[in-house]
């Protein structure tokens, strides 16, 4: 049990820019911290649910609730996904052979193509939130949002602890190691997890129980695929997966969540 919470908590100190409650650090949990991905991506999706409806609530200008609401994903991980996001954008923008796509990928200047990527990046998610955000009758049709960090942190951690890293990886060690059980504890996790949400939609969300829901599972299942494709890519350009890849994955499936949830709001 000692064991289960030093690594949840390794996760969030870690992964969330949020004060971490227990400050504890064991090297060899680095795998077991993996597999709390879906639980710290369920602080920060609960999170930016009760900030959307204390500024709904408040009455609080759309266009000045939509920054904050976009803002808010990225630096409660205190913008450490998007400098993934940045890094690897940079290398496989490059189109150079892979030893340099790989050296670039380290590299602690900012290119062109980091700065160009993520301009988009941000641009595309503020049009997502303010999409979404004018579509919003009620706050419970905010919920859907928790499921985003959720979905997206699941998908990249299984792929961190599935996929081969690559030799600079700080996770090549620890891949040594058996993973299975990781794997598992992580699906469970993103399974419960999403299980709660689909849960409380039924019962919370206003109007049609079904299309709370279905928000709920479509949002979640973008994301995931997003996630998923974008993990895919970043391996197959830089060959290997890194932490790098994994925040890189994480806001390509976030941003695909987003525009997904405007889209159903959209149409509904």
């Amino acid at each position: 049990m000692k064991n289960l919470i030093t690594a949840f908590f390794m996760a969030w100190g870690n992964f969330l820019s949020l004060p971490c409650p227990y400050k504890h650090w064991d090297s060899k949990l680095k795998n077991q911290m993996l597999a709390f991905l879906p639980g710290v991506g369920a602080v920060a999706g609960a999170l930016w649910v009760a900030l959307g409806a204390l500024l709904l609530w408040l009455g609080i200008p759309g266009l000045l609730t939509t920054v904050a609401m976009t803002f808010y994903i990225y630096i409660i991980c205190g913008f450490l996904h998007l400098d993934g996001f940045m890094d690897v954008n940079d290398a496989v923008m490059s189109r150079r052979p892979l030893e340099d796509r790989q050296r670039i990928l380290k590299d602690s200047t900012v290119g062109a193509f980091a700065v160009i990527s993520v301009v988009f990046l941000v641009l595309a998610a503020f049009s997502a939130m303010y999409s979404f955000l004018s579509q919003v009758p009620e706050i419970p049709r905010l919920l859907p949002l928790f499921v985003i960090p959720v979905a997206s942190r699941a998908v990249s951690g299984a792929c961190v602890l599935g996929f081969e890293p690559m030799g600079t990886s700080q996770y090549k060690e620890d891949h040594r190691e058996p993973r299975g059980r990781f794997i598992a504890a992580l699906a469970v996790c993103g399974a419960v997890l999403l299980g709660l949400a689909v849960a409380v939609a039924a019962v919370w969300t206003a109007g049609d129980p079904k299309d709370g829901v279905f928000s709920v599972l479509a949002t979640a299942l973008v994301t995931m695929a997003g996630t998923f494709l974008a993990c895919l890519h970043g391996r197959r350009q830089l060959d290997g997966m890194n932490g790098d890849i994994a925040g890189y994955s994480i806001c390509v499936g976030e941003l695909c969540g987003m525009i997904a949830l405007a889209l159903m709001m959209f149409w509904s």
